[in-house]
């Protein structure tokens, strides 16, 4: 090694230690703590070492230190940011930061490197002396830059550098996330204000539709007039009424009035018929509906995110049947893959450059049941395309019916079959309805018992009328005549007279079965009265209001296994015989027409419709899309001439290239047409001809507006629904399978009538056809006689291009398609080539891609109810999902009282009723028993109610009917109710799929009292389980704060208050579950209709061994001293046992449970134990906290547990029993405890005893004298409880429950009185003291002003937005005689307030002095008892604010006669014009009045500030006022037009 190769190593050396120290010094801040500024060390031979740890907050601080800061308790807090950190393992078991330690390993290697490089470089100095050549190479280097100084500033610059690079950083990050937050606070802060904004637009739009209705009430004017004209009717024979008695009862009277007269008015008939009755069935026309095209576009346009430059950037997305696409080209998918496009571009290219892409991803999501609807209403295309379509819809079907959340509901009724005629044609009645049924048939047996049903001479019988027929002994059945034949004549006829009526066919409203009866010649009247009887107009009016009993049913998708010969008897016969006439199971799918499509299920079968098949009597029903043989097809059409004049009827009109044209020359047509209806309006054809599974192209018949007509089946919607096209005409219509019939091979002699047309030599100017130029086309020639010229000669696959003319009186009239160019509505083809020849581009464009847009389809309203009847109860709905209710009583989670909402109408004209019936009624002198239904005032408001009890001083117990809750009412307020207003409009619900936690098999008071507070008066949305249950079996979902709806059942298992139950699955359900999934699987042709007789056998399950654990039992408790000790009874056992604590433990007991949360969250998981050997063990309580347990007895899957903090004893599922001792340092909390002194009776404490002791001590603080401690450190403490200044040993002696032992001489020594407090005999000074002035009577009331329009006021409190406590403001108005006012009177009081004696009277409105949180004292009143225990605490108002307070009673005095004469200067009123709104989403409510939200609360309190002036409107039965603010207008407008309140 030369000289110079020495020097280079010396140096590198050197440059090496320089740069261990930098670097050492860089890291000096990252590697040193920064409480005690020593350097982090690693853990050597011996020395542990200094170790950064790290906290929860993140700050890392030393080992040393840490120790230092480490609380007894194994708390550490933080000293830069006080935050805890809880350690069970010391220091040490803190996270080490690994960044500082891996610094710390690198510098400590770099200096042995440096060590070693320069310790070879020394010895190699010494082997071999450096050469001439290394002598000149050492003077080069010499000659060159200090390189160590260079790289010396070079690592300073760049020390300094990466500090700045820091600091950026930090600085960037944390304002890019400030920045973020506050633009997305801002953001969904102005989309909240628009759509609150729009909230208000929609609610001053109902309010302006809701103020138009007024004029409906002239509608009913001539309904009044006639209610006049009975008024008048019923006073005048009132009035000769009286004055019949009055000269009954003095007969002298009769020559001071007109007898005759008085006779003649009382002898006068009542025609009901001559009062016209018609206005009961009126109805308006008029109805509300929502535009949801123009209201969806509006929206768009009104609401969207637009940024500075006014550019949208709420991007408008387009569905795809099946195939999502975002427009902006951000994202495509399809529903079955789901694959993103690689070259979409994430960021549009805009004019703006920064805005970020995230926008540029705002879409709104779109239902795919939407999808399913719009695709089921589609017009149908190619072929290929609609099966395509039909295989994408039932892939979206399978993912819709998939998912979790949305499950479908099963509509399941019990049902009684009353006739039966095939398994398509049935009739049921709702066992829900049999009260019903016989409440009717009692009505019209006592109806027909009566001389006014019998017909006459001159009475008539109708077709479709209703009459009552003798059915059964005792029985009258209401029936409609279907048809009436009239003596010697074979036709039937419309109508005739009942003398005149030879036989008649019935139908039987109630039942569903016809019979037809025969009247003998010589019979006459008396024999058509014997068994028919005809209804009045009142009963016929009645008998309306009652529907039909027997409801049409069919079998879902159960067609006949032949087809040509329909059902057969034996498929009758054998559902006959599994029904019979005893309830089954009705699931109801859907409807038909005027059919119900259902599935009955009786308790040994699974179904009907399987059992059917099963038997080989049926098949499910397939529709044949591509069968084996072709069908039999009609002639194509005959087409014209080639430019040959024929006349023509346009038939139908899509646009003016798509229209059918009829011949007209062809009178072979009219001659079928006619033939058809003779043979297909036969009563028999619709069984005859009855086409159960139609196949695709076939051909059928179909009724079009009452005519038979020839149709194709094209397509098959979905269901049991065809599309068809009408041959005849062109038209094309959706109709029910059970609407077609089988065309006979005589109908196939003619070709199809209607000719598939275009317009020749005229084309739509734009792509396609607008609106205006179809309607002009239709105007022009539908339905019109018109000449048609055929001009070429096209397949029969697309329209024949014709010239159309109008017919004139001499010659052929103008042309139709001329017409529409003068009119601007089309173009000539000729010229629309000439002005389309265009130079042809290279470039070659990919054709787009089609999408069809989604259209919003809209449901039509249904029609409204044929009868407007009052229906006094509650009749569940069809449709049992999403039914809108309001809570109205809550008792528990399994009994809740709800109002559906679509009968609020019928519940406001029963309370209409009620009050118009009994407003004005004086009260009966009636005996009210229990059970008997009553209309009760309550609170001013007439309702249904039901007698529970009847106590001897007048005042009865009420159930609400239609509400749920019980009221204490006086007898004065109820009157008897008529059969025809009793009912309930009340839903009693069981919340499903949740049960009691704990173990318990009922619910804890907590989850009742949880449940109320917030369900009482919410609005809730209900789906209905299983309505065959009382109660109800139902699922609830309520609004939260964020307007999502919540399960209720999941909100009470996440508070912890229930648990979820589970279920397993039936067998049925299994097997159909099954069945679903094998028909996802199977191809369509191959899928399996029957299923299998024996579902498939599950491989057993081997459990494994349970685990052999053993516990022992906590350490005994820590008995007290001997003595007098305060203690606190936490329970006591079966036997008598009191278990109590001491305030020591009381207080360790909230630490302990802590302690116990945090150590059950390392505990393993549970598995499978034998729990023989276990004693201690951990506890699942009720609330879901653990406590310590001794397990006592193992009772199949429950475990009898004693809590030993506790003393409790409960039965615990083994899931909530975890065998593991917790805590072993800490003793049992509660001492056992037995009454020294006395012998149970019976050599053991009864049930009732214990019951004694229950109520007296358990949750109460009592003295416990200590008399002896056990020898069994686990035995029980012998002691004597004072309860109330009373011994408990006398307590239960006197009860006879126990007897004094005479092992104890004096029973008086024994005895321990309770400890009196020592008295010092202190020097008292009384002198200053006042004596109390006794003050009587209330308060002066402060008198409003009457005289005066308006007066200026003052709100001093609000207690809800519509209850006010006002001060007027006017002293003028309000003088007073003395010269001190309140004010200075209040204040010379409290400036002398400890001289004012203590309140030691309390009686009800005593007035007082009560302190206020500032510390003075003003006037009140006291209201009530808040509390007794631990201390007395009473409920107070403040006169002069109207505010309550609960205060102590140290803290009221007696008040001065100073303060009494002054009147209130605050007084209750009511604020009139306004009520709180019916419908409202907010989710907080005022505890005291859940009518109100807290918004409109709030939003009040904002709207009392400034000038206001009030104006009188009511004294009785309370002050009410209307208040104004500054402006003139109603304080309370603007809560209405927010939509928080309704105008009352």
């Amino acid at each position: 090694m030369t000289n110079s190769d020495w020097t280079i190593g010396s140096r590198v050396h050197q440059l090496m230690k320089q740069v261990t120290v930098v670097l050492w010094k860089m890291s000096e801040t990252a590697v040193a703590c920064n409480i005690c500024g020593s350097s982090y060390t690693l853990p050597e031979d011996e020395a542990g070492g200094n170790l950064p740890h790290v906290l929860l907050c993140s700050h890392i601080f030393c080992s040393t230190c840490l120790r230092a800061l480490m609380s007894q308790q194994n708390i550490i807090t933080c000293p830069e940011c006080q935050m805890d950190t809880r350690i069970e393992e010391g220091v040490d078991g803190l996270e080490v930061d690994s960044r500082i330690i891996g610094l710390i390993y690198t510098a400590r290697m770099n200096t042995k490197k440096g060590r070693h490089s320069g310790d070879r470089c020394k010895s190699q100095r010494f082997k071999s002396p450096p050469s001439s050549t290394a002598v000149h190479t050492q003077e080069n280097a010499e000659g060159r830059p200090d390189v160590v100084k260079v790289l010396d500033e070079a690592l300073g610059k760049a020390t300094e550098n990466l500090s700045q690079l820091d600091k950026l950083h930090k600085t960037l990050s944390s304002g890019i996330h400030a920045q973020l937050k506050k633009e997305r606070t801002r953001i969904i802060r102005e989309i909240d204000e628009a759509v609150d904004k729009a909230k208000s637009i929609l609610q001053k739009r109902r309010s302006l539709l809701v103020s138009k209705l007024s004029d409906v009430d002239l509608l009913f004017a001539d309904g009044r007039k006639e209610c006049k004209r009975i008024e008048e009717r019923i006073k005048e024979l009132q009035t000769a009424i009286q004055k019949a008695w009055h000269v009954r009862r003095v007969p002298s009277l009769e020559t001071y009035c007109n007898l005759d007269k008085i006779l003649e008015t009382l002898h006068i008939p009542v025609d009901a018929e001559s009062y016209d009755m018609s206005s009961m069935s009126l109805r308006t026309g008029l109805r509300c509906s929502l535009q949801m095209d123009s209201f969806v576009d509006s929206l768009r346009n009104c609401l969207k995110i637009t940024d500075d430059s006014d550019d949208c950037i709420l991007e408008e997305v387009t569905v795809a049947p099946f195939q999502h696409v975002v427009k902006s080209g951000v994202e495509v998918w399809e529903s079955s893959s789901q694959s993103v496009r690689g070259n979409a571009d994430p960021i549009p290219k805009k004019k703006s450059t920064c805005r970020p892409s995230f926008i540029e991803e705002i879409v709104e999501d779109i239902d795919t049941s939407s999808e399913i609807v719009e695709t089921a209403h589609s017009s149908p295309g190619p072929e290929p395309r609609r099966n395509e379509r039909h295989k994408a819809l039932r892939r979206l079907r399978r993912q819709h019916f998939d998912r979790p959340l949305t499950p479908q509901t099963k509509v399941v009724h019990y049902v009684m079959a009353t006739h039966i005629v095939n398994p398509g044609h049935f009739y049921v009645r709702y066992m829900m309805e049999q009260k019903s049924g016989q409440n009717l048939t009692k009505k019209v047996n006592e109806f027909c018992s009566g001389d006014s049903s019998l017909f006459t001479f001159s009475d008539e019988i109708k077709t479709g009328s209703m009459l009552f027929i003798y059915w059964k002994e005792d029985m009258w059945c209401r029936v409609t005549v279907t048809e009436l034949f009239q003596k010697e004549c074979f036709q039937s006829v419309t109508k005739c007279l009942a003398s005149e009526v030879s036989r008649l066919c019935v139908y039987f409203q109630d039942f569903g079965f016809s019979k037809g009866i025969s009247i003998p010649s010589d019979g006459g009247l008396s024999m058509l009265n014997e068994c028919l009887r005809r209804p009045d107009a009142a009963t016929l009016a009645q008998m309306n209001g009652w529907a039909p009993l027997a409801i049409k049913c069919s079998l879902k998708d159960i067609i006949p296994t032949d087809l040509l010969r329909g059902w057969s008897l034996e498929a009758a016969d054998e559902m006959r015989g599994l029904l019979g006439s005893e309830a089954v199971e009705m699931q109801v799918f859907g409807e038909d027409g005027d059919a119900l499509l259902v599935d009955l299920k009786k308790t040994p079968m699974v179904s009907l419709r399987e059992h059917l098949v099963f038997m080989g009597l049926a098949r499910f029903y397939s529709p044949i899309v591509a069968p084996g043989s072709a069908p039999l097809l009609f002639y194509p059409s005959v087409r014209p001439t080639l430019n040959v004049e024929v006349n023509a009827m346009v038939s139908h009109v899509n646009t003016p290239s798509d229209f059918y044209v009829q011949l007209v020359e062809n009178m072979e047509y009219l001659l079928l047409h006619s033939k058809l209806q003779d043979c297909y309006s036969r009563p028999q054809a619709n069984s005859e001809f009855q086409v159960y599974c139609p196949s695709l192209s076939q051909a059928c018949v179909a009724c079009y507006d009452q005519e038979w007509c020839r149709v194709q089946v094209i397509g098959f919607p979905g269901g049991r629904m065809v599309e068809v096209r009408y041959v005849d005409f062109g038209y094309r219509k959706t109709l029910s399978v059970k609407d077609l019939r089988q065309i006979k091979d005589e109908f196939f002699a003619l070709p199809e009538m209607a000719l598939w047309c275009s317009l020749n030599d005229v084309v739509s100017p734009q792509e396609t056809w607008s609106d205006e130029a179809c309607v002009v086309f239709k105007e022009l020639v539908e339905h019109k006689l018109i000449t048609v010229v055929a001009k070429k000669l096209v397949p029969g696959t697309r329209p024949v291009p014709v010239c159309l003319y109008e017919i004139g009186d001499d010659c052929t009239g103008a042309s139709i398609g001329e017409i529409l160019v003068r009119n601007g509505l089309a173009v000539s083809s000729k010229q629309s080539q000439i002005k389309d020849a265009q130079p042809l581009e290279t470039t070659v464009w990919d054709p787009p891609f089609e999408e069809e847009p989604l259209s919003v389809v809209l449901t039509p309203a249904p029609p409204p109810p044929a009868s407007e009847e009052l229906k006094p109860s509650l009749i569940l709905p069809t449709c049992v999902k999403d039914i809108k209710v309001r809570v109205t009583h809550v008792t528990s989670p399994g009994n809740i009282f709800v109002q559906l909402l679509q009968f609020d109408g019928q519940l406001k004209r029963i309370h209409d009723t009620l009050k118009s019936l009994f407003s004005k009624s004086e009260p009966q002198e009636m005996l009210w028993e229990a059970e008997m239904f009553c209309a009760a005032n309550n609170t001013g408001v007439w309702e249904r109610g039901k007698v529970c009890s009847v106590s001897t001083n007048g005042v009865a117990e009420v159930l609400r009917c239609d509400f749920g809750n019980k009221v204490n009412l006086h007898v004065n307020n109820l009157r008897p109710l008529s059969p025809d207003l009793t009912g309930s409009f009340l839903l009693e619900c069981n919340l499903s799929g949740v049960r009691p936690a704990g173990g318990r098999s009922t619910w804890t008071a907590t989850a009742c009292d949880f449940i109320s507070h917030y369900l009482t008066g919410a609005m809730a949305v209900m789906t209905i389980k299983d309505p065959s249950t009382r109660p109800v079996l139902v699922s609830l979902f309520c609004s939260n704060r964020a307007g999502q709806n919540v399960s209720f059942a999941d909100f009470l298992i996440s508070e912890g208050l229930a648990l979820k139950e589970r279920k397993a699955a039936s067998i049925s359900e299994t097997i159909f579950s099954e069945q679903c999934v094998l028909s996802e699987k199977i191809p369509e042709p191959q899928r399996i209709t029957s299923l299998p007789q024996t579902p498939p056998t599950p491989t057993p399950r081997i459990n494994p061994p349970p685990e052999r654990v053993q516990t022992h039992s906590y350490p005994p408790p820590e008995l007290p001293p001997c003595g007098h000790v305060l203690m606190s009874i936490s329970a006591i056992s079966e036997q008598g046992v009191i278990y109590a604590m001491t305030y020591q433990a009381v207080c360790e007991f909230d630490r302990l449970r802590e302690r116990l949360q945090q150590h059950i969250k390392t505990m393993p998981r549970q598995k499978n134990y034998n729990w023989k050997g276990v004693l201690g063990c951990a506890v699942m309580g009720t609330d879901m906290f653990w406590y310590r347990g001794q397990v006592q007895e193992v009772i199949g899957g429950h475990v009898k547990v004693q809590y030993v903090d506790q003393g409790l004893v409960e039965s615990i599922p083994v899931c909530h029993v975890y065998p593991m001792v917790l805590c072993e340092d800490v003793p049992q909390l509660c001492v056992p405890c037995q009454i020294n002194g006395v012998i149970p009776i019976g050599k053991g404490w009864q049930w009732d005893a214990v019951v004694l002791m229950k109520e007296l001590l358990l949750g109460r603080s009592v003295y416990v004298h200590i008399i002896e401690h056990p020898e069994d450190p686990c035995g029980c403490v012998k002691v004597e409880i004072t309860v109330d200044g009373m011994a408990l040993s006398k307590i239960m002696v006197h009860h006879q429950y126990a007897s004094f032992d005479p092992a104890i001489s004096s029973q008086e020594d024994y005895v321990v009185k309770p400890p009196v407090p020592d008295l010092d005999d202190w020097d008292l000074n009384t002198e200053g003291l006042e004596e109390p002035q006794p003050v009587f009577g209330v308060y002066k009331e402060l008198q409003i002003p009457r005289a005066r329009t308006h007066f200026p006021a003052k709100v001093k409190h609000i207690r809800t937005p519509n209850e006010v406590f006002l001060c007027v403001l006017d002293k003028t108005l309000c003088q007073q005689k003395q010269q001190e006012s309140l004010e200075e009177a209040l204040e010379r009081v409290n400036e002398n307030i400890d001289n004012l004696s203590l309140l030691t009277d309390f009686p009800i409105e005593c007035p007082c002095l009560a302190e206020y949180s500032d510390g003075k004292y003003y006037r009140a009143k006291l209201l009530g008892f808040s509390q007794l225990t631990p201390s007395v605490k009473l409920l107070v108002r403040h006169v002069d604010f109207g505010s309550d307070d609960i205060l102590p009673t140290q803290k009221l005095r007696q008040l001065p006669a100073s303060l009494h004469h002054f009147p209130c200067a605050a007084v209750y009123v009511k604020l009139a014009g306004f009520k709180p709104t019916n419908v409202c989403l907010d989710s907080e409510r005022i505890p005291y009045r859940p009518e109100w939200s807290m918004r409109a609360m709030m939003e009040m309190i904002n709207l009392l500030n400034g000038e206001l002036t009030a104006v009188l409107t009511a004294t009785e039965p309370q002050l009410t006022v209307l208040l104004y603010n500054a402006e003139g207008s109603l304080v309370h407008r603007p809560l209405v037009e927010k939509g928080l309140a309704d105008y009352a």
